[in-house]
């Protein structure tokens, strides 16, 4: 907070500057699982062919589950020798990565399950971030605690200092989501023994927005 004072006047001051904070908990709405197939052969043809089919077949087990294929785009696609003890190349790795958007964070945990079965041995689930698509009426909500923060804050103040607050003359917003990242590296799931499907607790994210209010004073 800081007060400005007129010329003349430097017991009284002239505008209040306030800082005001407002959160709101959301559940999130969507969530972006990262796949992948990595296959290990001996030569980078077949390396190619191998993760070509598995990653197909990912994908379509993926669009199965009612994933659009506008929603699924490919984030990472690399071939690296791999080399003996000697410095000698023995095989070649290729990786491929693709980003998954649920938009039913319900279906996240069936999503990844349907993935790692189709991939089998060559699948990966790399990542899993939990978003809030829709934001806007929690930004709606979050600036109306924001404000009241800020002119909560102010009229303390003004009582302090000994003078009325007046209008709002300047107000300016920070927001932001803050995200929810769920790591998953190299899962392996025996998926045929059990019917169970992978637990994922989607949880809340919390929105906020950050206001700063300059107050005239009368």
């Amino acid at each position: 907070m800081s007060v400005a004072h007129a010329e003349g006047f430097e017991h009284r001051p002239s505008s209040i500057h306030v800082n005001g904070q407002g959160k709101v908990s959301v559940r999130p709405d969507k969530a972006d699982v990262s796949l992948a197939i990595e296959v290990h052969t001996k030569t980078a043809k077949a390396a190619r062919e191998q993760a070509a089919k598995a990653m197909q077949t990912l994908v379509d087990a993926v669009q199965s589950m009612g994933v659009a294929e506008k929603d699924v785009q490919t984030s990472y696609v690399a071939l690296s020798p791999e080399y003996g003890n000697d410095s000698k190349i023995i095989g070649y790795q290729l990786t491929n990565q693709v980003l998954v958007c649920v938009r039913d964070v319900n279906k996240a945990g069936v999503v990844i399950d349907a993935a790692v079965q189709a991939g089998g041995n060559a699948a990966r689930v790399q990542g899993l971030n939990f978003s809030v698509d829709n934001s806007t009426a929690a930004l709606i909500q979050a600036r109306e605690k924001a404000y009241q923060d800020a002119h909560a804050k102010a009229q303390q103040y003004a009582k302090l200092a000994g003078v009325k607050l007046g209008k709002a003359m300047h107000i300016s917003e920070g927001s932001g989501i803050s995200p929810t990242a769920i790591p998953y590296v190299n899962l392996d799931l025996e998926l045929k023994s059990s019917s169970r499907p992978t637990p994922v607790q989607v949880g809340e994210q919390d929105v906020t927005v950050s206001v700063e209010v300059i107050f005239s004073v009368e």
